[in-house]
């Protein structure tokens, strides 16, 4: 009887260890569309035989693990180009907000508006003394100063978001390093004993996914299973020990460990571009518009205020203002608050205070005044920076061209690139996917076999219920 109990000890494990397949094989069908989730293997080999003299006999079979199919490597390259393509999406979304402020070209947009201006000057050159041509030049001016507040306001709005986004994404971060500081020390418990953490593993793959399109991550794992987490050579994750990040500063701003002074190096991701962004591009938009707008209140200003003006009858003639006023700027030195701070002259409420006439004329049928600021279309004059150095030496009208290409190329080119870092994206994930994901033509392959299989070891215990029956009857 003994050897009939050997036969149904290695029948038992047989039909043990093909139950636990059965399970994990359903376990992979039921998964197979869950993002993220691994396949996962029972591995088997055989028990230790039985020595008897005359050679060993098998005692059956003993699960030895439950693992995952997955390659950590494929995960690295995965998340390199997740990092890549999710931050040139970033900065191609920002730079689509800043081109939707201009929405150049267009029939009522910046370079319209100046152009309207100009004309009317060309307007008032014709008919210097015209009341109506007048009107038309303080109209379209104060046009030309609300088209320049109002696109510096737009350009304020978008670095608002701007810095509101990379607020939220910095504690999206620190969410998912929590998240892997407290999966950590969990994993490593449950894998102390030789046993295997799979689905805990898949949660905290996909958390490194996430922070992955958020900045540039390097995981290394530990013996234990649990692992650590660096970004630009620094410690953020390590077991349960978590550094978070924090976002400093005010015009610009930098990213650090909290408690730190130090700006992480090498970011990349979304965080990477929303930095860049309020720290490089949307600061030279704007340097950009008000250059511009500081060279039209300087040189109309210089024009105008070089002439006369005439009131009375007879008239009299008397020195002339300025056209336009700058609040938050102080001449060529100073012009970083143009834009947001360009308006008319108070003056220009009296519209005899608008000049047309030169400073020799002798009476206000001159229209030397109004011919030089309508030439200024076509100008070439000198654009200065916020700190009085020259920019440019253009047109007006080139030089707001070339900004907006300027802008125009790079929202292009971070289109292209994202488009093509999302095509290795794909690329990585299906190499990815054809390790550790769930096939389920595969799957139904094994779960037939492993059928048969138990079905055999059941029938090896039936066989050996026939035997038994016959030794019992022999016996009586």
């Amino acid at each position: 009887m003994s050897s009939l109990g050997s036969i149904l000890s290695v029948a038992r494990t047989a039909m043990q260890a093909q139950q636990a397949a059965m399970q994990t094989t359903s376990q992979n069908i039921a998964n197979a569309s869950v993002a993220g989730y691994s396949a996962q293997r029972v591995n088997l080999a055989a028990n230790t035989p039985e020595r008897l003299t005359y050679g060993d006999l098998g005692t059956g079979v003993g699960i030895q693990s439950v693992t995952r199919n997955r390659n950590s490597l494929l995960d690295v390259q995965y998340r390199s180009a997740s990092t890549s393509a999710s931050g040139y999406q970033q900065t191609s979304d920002i730079l689509a907000q800043v081109e939707s402020v201009f929405g150049e070209p267009t029939t009522d947009g910046l370079s319209a508006t100046m152009d309207a201006m100009f004309n009317a000057w060309d307007d008032l050159a014709n008919d210097p003394s015209g009341a109506v041509a007048r009107t038309a030049v303080r109209a379209k001016g104060s046009e030309l100063a609300a088209m320049f507040n109002g696109l510096a306001a737009r350009l304020d709005e978008v670095d608002g978001n701007d810095r509101t986004e990379l607020a939220t994404n910095v504690a999206q971060v620190n969410a998912l390093l929590d998240k892997i500081g407290t999966l950590n020390p969990v994993i490593a418990g449950n894998e102390a004993g030789n046993s295997s953490a799979n689905d805990l593993r898949d949660e905290r793959d996909r958390t490194l996914d996430q922070l992955s399109t958020l900045m540039n991550a390097r995981v290394i794992e530990h013996s234990d299973g649990s692992v650590a987490v660096y970004s630009g050579g620094r410690l953020l994750v390590d077991g349960d020990n978590v550094h978070h990040l924090a976002a400093s500063g005010a015009s610009t701003v930098a990213i650090t460990i909290q408690g730190d002074t130090e700006s992480l190096a090498n970011l990349g991701g979304k965080l990477a571009a929303g930095v860049d962004a309020i720290n490089t591009q949307l600061p030279a938009v704007q340097r950009g518009l008000d250059a511009l707008a500081g060279s039209i209140v300087r040189e109309v200003n210089a024009i105008h205020s070089s002439g006369q003006a005439f009131s009375g009858n007879p008239p009299v003639a008397r020195a002339g203002g300025n056209f336009f006023t700058q609040t938050g700027g102080a001449g060529t030195g100073d012009l970083a608050q143009t834009a947001r701070g360009m308006s008319l002259d108070v003056s220009l409420s009296d519209l005899t205070n608008i000049v047309a006439t030169g400073a020799t004329a002798t009476g206000p049928g001159d229209n030397s005044v109004a011919t030089r600021i309508a030439a200024l279309r076509d100008s070439t004059v000198t654009l200065y920076d916020a700190g009085g150095a020259p920019v440019a030496s253009t047109t007006l009208g080139s030089y707001f061209r070339q900004v907006m290409s300027d802008l125009g190329l790079a929202s292009s080119q971070a289109t292209d690139l994202a488009t093509a870092q999302k095509t290795l994206v794909t690329q990585a994930d299906s190499r990815r996917e054809s390790v550790s994901g769930v096939a389920t033509d595969e799957e139904l392959v094994q779960l037939i076999k492993q059928q048969q299989a138990y079905a055999a070891a059941a029938r090896v215990i039936s066989a050996v219920d026939e035997m038994s029956r016959t030794l019992l009857a022999i016996g009586q």
